[in-house]
């Protein structure tokens, strides 16, 4: 009986789809018992029915038809067998009676006995035993299938299986790229492309100016060797990028495993170097992350693998991509993260991080030691509070830095202070102030300046009404004589002033910006003016276009450094829930030197994107 029991709970589970047809037989009468029996499990959703989606309940049902069912159930265990022995899922290793019931539940939506789903249990026992000749026939071995069920009983009895849940995910996105570096000098096309408010990439030995990058330009040089070379466009460039995602719970843990970025290149690639990648058939894993959630004693949250644009602070690392290993959990009434990280392969700096923090009733306040080893031993520990509640409508940040660096063998300080303060329901106004001393020594330098300055910074924003809001601010930086005096700076104050406008409008999002430079590199007559407009058309909840234009200038008292407008255009559509095509199309023209070199350069990419 408990043979027949695991037989009917398989037979349940996958879930057999009645053939579409079948030889004809006298006896295919709809009266036989059997018709009527099959007919409520397809009516109680057990069955599936034929594959066209219909059940043909008044359609006469042959013996054969009925055999080949049952016959289908024992094929299936068989093939089955060897992947059960070195495991069952969770489903196969429940209680018969509760998977029945839970089975008829969901097709019929009304609750169901015990009794009523051991009858089910009994009908599928009975039907096997009526057809056994016909399943004998279609070679159905019974005595061999015993032994399995025997063993498969065993094995389930034996079997602590916990309650787990564990869903797939997977993107493909399929990404064509062509770019067109003009009749122009390529030397100009490529720093535009780099300039800050452009891609923003780093070029090779970072060259101080475009004189020094001419003359160290080597295009023969593998374009992956250099930071971010990556973003460059390519002449010609189409490959496929793999998101695989893993996620569920496990013995009380949350946990979800995300591989990203898995490409298969089609073609070669054609930069604009003459570099060529060749035809790329394997897959690479590019970036793997493991995150855990668990709420118990050990920790409470774990993060392993690739953790991209990772911030710890301005003056240590401020989005940067590490490969390491991340806790945080709650001990002696404090929130605790440990990290240990380094930078990649071609970085010998590994970075270790213990960072405790407390919510206070007046804000948080959070106590950090940061080390980087490697090439320098570097230490940083801070102090620092958040969200300090002044008033009512008053809030302050800030933090003191002690900073050692054992390979300069300095130690310096670094200290901010900034707050909001809402002044009126449509108006913010906020303050700051950052003073860093000469010896401090900023990892990474995403610092204002490299160390040895003071800033005071003053910004409202103003609601002008429900669609418009208007944000400006001012920015004073001032250096000390000995960062002056070693990095050949001018003796002027720099000045940076910017002023935003953000309207919307129906289905438009648009902004218009403006940021000016006086005193750029802290040199009388040296300005910087940057104007952004940009605007996002909602055509439909599938639709979206956009388009921005940033227009540069940087003149050094008559002398051009460069300037530049760069337009770029994007449209997006949600194709089918999950399908998406992506269109970004981009174009660059300007000029870059003493000599007013010209650069142009356009690009188009294109991908389709599919969820699974």
């Amino acid at each position: 009986m408990k043979k027949l029991i695991i037989l009917s709970v398989l037979f349940l589970i996958l879930g057999l789809v009645v053939p579409a047809s079948a030889q004809s037989f006298r006896d295919a009468a709809g009266d036989h018992w059997a018709y009527d029996a099959i007919n409520q499990l397809v009516s109680a959703g057990i069955v599936e029915g034929y594959p066209d989606g219909e059940y043909k309940g008044q359609r006469s049902m042959t013996r054969y038809e009925m055999a080949v069912m049952v016959s289908r159930a024992l094929d299936n265990i068989a093939e089955e067998q060897e992947a059960v022995k070195e495991g069952l899922n969770r489903e196969q290793a429940q209680y018969v009676i509760e998977i029945v019931k839970r089975l008829m539940e969901k097709n019929s939506q009304e609750s169901i006995s015990e009794a009523q789903a051991a009858d089910v249990i009994e009908m599928i026992e009975a039907l096997t035993a009526e057809f056994e000749s016909e399943l004998n026939v279609l070679g159905a071995d019974f005595d061999v299938l015993a032994e399995d069920l025997e063993e498969l009983e065993a094995k389930v009895e034996a079997l602590d299986i916990p309650e787990d849940n564990i869903e797939f995910g997977v993107t493909v996105d399929s990404i064509f790229e062509v770019a067109d570096y003009g009749d122009e000098d390529l030397h100009a096309a490529v720093w535009l492309w780099a300039d800050a408010d452009v891609l923003d990439l780093t070029l090779p030995d970072d060259p101080a100016d475009f004189a020094d990058f001419q003359a160290d330009f080597d295009p023969a040089v593998d374009p992956n060797e250099w930071e971010d070379a990556d973003d460059l466009p390519s002449e010609k460039r189409f490959w496929q990028e793999y998101g695989i995602n893993i996620y569920g719970n496990i013995a009380g843990a949350d946990f979800n495993f995300k591989l990203d970025a898995v490409s298969n290149i089609f073609s070669e690639e054609d930069s604009a170097f003459g570099y060529q990648e060749n035809d790329q058939e394997d897959f690479l894993m590019d970036t793997a992350l493991l995150n855990l959630k668990y709420d118990g004693q050990l920790f409470n949250t774990l993060m392993a693998g690739d953790m991209e644009d990772y911030r710890l602070g301005r003056y240590f690392v401020d989005e940067e991509d590490l490969q390491g290993i991340e806790v945080k959990t709650d001990y002696f009434d404090l929130d605790w993260t440990f990290l240990t990280a380094g930078f990649g392969a071609e970085e010998i700096d590994d970075l270790y991080v213990i960072r405790a923090s407390k919510q206070t009733e007046f804000g948080v306040v959070s106590a950090n030691f940061f080390q980087m080893r490697g090439s320098d031993r570097l230490t940083n520990i801070s102090l620092a509070v958040k969200e300090i509640a002044l008033a009512e409508s008053a809030v302050l940040n800030g933090e003191v830095v002690f900073n050692e660096s054992e390979a300069e063998n300095t130690d310096d300080i670094l200290f901010n202070l900034n707050g909001n303060y809402e002044a009126a329901d449509d108006l913010n106004i906020s303050a700051g102030f950052e003073t860093v001393g000469e010896d401090f020594y900023a990892y990474k330098d995403d610092l204002e300046e490299a160390a040895d300055y003071d800033m005071y910074k003053i910004g409202a924003e103003y609601l002008l009404n429900e669609n418009n809001t208007l944000a400006g601010s001012y920015r004073l930086v001032r250096i000390g004589d000995v960062i002056k005096a070693a990095e050949n700076y001018g003796d002027e104050d720099k000045n940076i002033f910017e002023l935003s406008l953000e309207n919307e409008t129906g289905a438009f999002t648009n902004k218009a910006a403006l940021e000016y430079t006086l005193n750029d590199d802290y040199t009388d007559g040296y300005g910087t003016r940057v104007i952004e407009l940009s605007s996002i058309y909602a055509l439909s909840d599938k639709t979206t276009f956009a388009a921005s234009l940033v227009n540069k200038d940087q003149d050094n008292d008559g002398s051009n450094v460069i300037n530049y407008n760069y337009l770029k255009g994007n449209m997006t559509m949600q194709l089918t829930d999950t399908l998406s095509w992506d269109n970004e199309a981009k174009y660059i023209l300007g000029e870059v030197g003493a000599s007013d070199l010209e650069g142009e350069s356009s690009a188009l990419t294109t991908s389709l994107s599919v969820e699974f």
